[in-house]
């Protein structure tokens, strides 16, 4: 009798810390074995395309949902930022681009991923920062308050 009571507290203190935010903690403190090297504007980044090596380009200029390399002449889709590393997944063809500042590092995307999914990480806020202009903030200010809507 008492054993059963020792296996429902312990079933309690369980569900209770993963249910408070405790598997995130987890993942995140899994995470934090994982390199930590934020790609910003100006940096070289190593371009993976569908797990094949693709090339080796600097990045110039980040927005919320794109990266800008040559001189803002390609756009490539960002999904998640991790780490060390970024993915984005093509809308036409559904390509996987996987961005790397360090291209010994691909070997653990995998890993990263795993640990992504299984214990639902969200985006890492010091990796591809985007950055806007003041007429982009001002613009997203007045879409935000309503301004710009037609009814």
């Amino acid at each position: 009798m008492i054993f059963a009571l020792y296996i429902i507290l312990a079933l309690i203190l369980v569900s209770t810390v993963l249910l408070s935010g405790g598997w995130e903690w987890m993942g995140f403190k899994i995470a934090k074995l994982l390199p930590h090297v934020p790609l910003k504007v100006g940096d070289k980044v190593v371009i993976y395309l569908n797990g094949r090596y693709n090339r080796t380009a600097t990045i110039s200029k980040v927005t919320e949902r794109y990266v800008f390399i040559y001189n803002n002449n390609v756009m490539l889709p960002v999904d998640f930022r991790g780490s060390f590393y970024a993915i984005g997944i093509g809308a036409i063809d559904a390509g996987k681009v996987v961005f790397l500042a360090n291209r010994k590092h691909y070997r653990f995307i995998r890993v990263a991923e795993l640990i992504r999914n299984v214990f639902a990480l969200v985006d890492d806020e010091d990796n591809l920062i985007p950055e806007y202009s003041e007429n982009e903030c001002l613009n997203m200010q007045r879409s935000e308050e309503g301004e710009d809507d037609e009814c």
